[in-house]
């Protein structure tokens, strides 16, 4: 059952299972307590993953505010000192990558960005008064994770709320549906960004004209509706 959250509300989820539950947007885990606070008004939302549960509030904004731990998809926008400027969202401050923020990233072995190049990344530090920072790994467990450039492909900006469905919500059809029609590579960012990248151009498109559609129509209009666009696109492109 839907549960209404306003800010400091404790989540109690984490009170009734032994098994392992991380945090996504809108909820603050209290490193002394280990206590789930939310930190937005929205809708809790419990999704099961590989490893346990996962909780987040599910809350109407159009401004992306980075937090610890988000998964975000920038765009690299310039290099000062030894980092570089990524911007996360339009009209927004831009954070700072570390050159040193990679696996295996050294002074003599540093990752060669260029200005426009996308990248997906983790939100290390996140300060009111201070610049947020990101990085290409996850220095929580010393791995790569996925990070790094992202090469070729489309982005598709979406709602923040719709993004987070995509990324926390593993029994949302979309990307299963997708996965039946074609192979593709997928980054979801919290910020709203989705890059998307298949084989061929054509079903590139056809993926990113698929999760547009579907940020407006409910999920049991996915099956058809995707499968009309996959038709449209590659006739079209015939």
């Amino acid at each position: 059952m839907s549960q209404l959250l306003l800010p400091g509300d404790l989540i109690k989820g984490n009170e009734t299972s032994d098994e392992e539950i991380s945090a996504g947007p809108g909820v603050y885990c209290d490193p002394v307590t280990q206590e789930l606070v939310a930190t937005h008004a929205g809708i809790e939302v419990v999704t099961e993953t590989k490893k346990g549960h996962a909780v987040y509030v599910n809350y109407n904004s159009r401004r992306y505010i980075p937090a610890v731990g988000d998964l975000v998809v920038g765009v690299i926008t310039g290099s000062f000192g030894d980092s570089y400027r990524v911007s996360l969202s339009n009209f927004s401050n831009p954070v700072s990558l570390s050159f040193m923020a990679f696996p295996n990233a050294s002074k003599k072995n540093r990752p060669t960005l260029k200005v426009g190049d996308l990248c997906y990344a983790r939100v290390c530090s996140a300060y009111k008064e201070l610049e947020a920072e990101i990085e290409c790994m996850d220095s929580t467990k010393g791995q790569d994770a996925g990070f790094g450039l992202l090469d070729g492909g489309m982005i598709v900006e979406t709602t923040l709320a719709y993004a987070r469905e995509l990324l926390f919500n593993e029994s949302y059809p979309l990307l299963n549906i997708l996965g039946k029609l074609v192979e593709f590579e997928v980054a979801i960012g919290v910020n709203g960004i989705v890059w998307i990248k298949t084989d061929e151009v054509k079903t590139t498109l056809a993926c990113y004209r698929a999760i547009l559609a579907c940020q407006d129509i409910p999920p049991n209009q996915f099956d058809k509706t995707i499968k009309q666009i996959f038709n449209d696109t590659l006739k079209s492109s015939d």
